[in-house]
């Protein structure tokens, strides 16, 4: 299938397209509600509006539109219209969380590193 053929799902349009690029367009294409969960643990909903090669335009129900960093972003993921009003699912209004945190820091410029191997 080509880059213009409709794909009945977001899965095959990633994985029988071009990747990201081609869930990207079906995403924006079909106008599908998604959660944006960003790498920070902020969730966004919304509609893929737009995409390039870094950013995404991300446009909630209210209109308010949010231009997101691709480099920011954890996980998409396609918002399923809620069957029923019970909020027991444990998961329901929660922050996602990054699994790992990576510490970005050098311990050679920790000073009390530096300090205890002086000693």
């Amino acid at each position: 299938m080509s880059e213009n053929e409709n794909y009945p799902t977001l899965e095959q349009a990633f994985s029988l397209g071009n990747g990201q690029e081609t869930a990207l367009n079906w995403l924006s294409r079909t106008k599908q509600t998604v959660a944006v969960f960003l790498i920070s643990g902020i969730k966004l909903e919304g509609v893929v509006t737009s995409h390039d090669q870094y950013s995404l335009l991300l446009t909630d129900s209210h209109g308010n539109q949010q231009l997101i960093y691709k480099a920011k972003i954890s996980t998409i993921t396609v918002v399923q219209p809620s069957t029923n009003n019970n909020s027991n699912n444990r998961f329901h209004n929660q922050q996602h969380r990054p699994q790992k945190r990576f510490n970005n820091s050098n311990p050679h410029n920790n000073d009390e590193h530096n300090r205890n191997n002086q000693a």
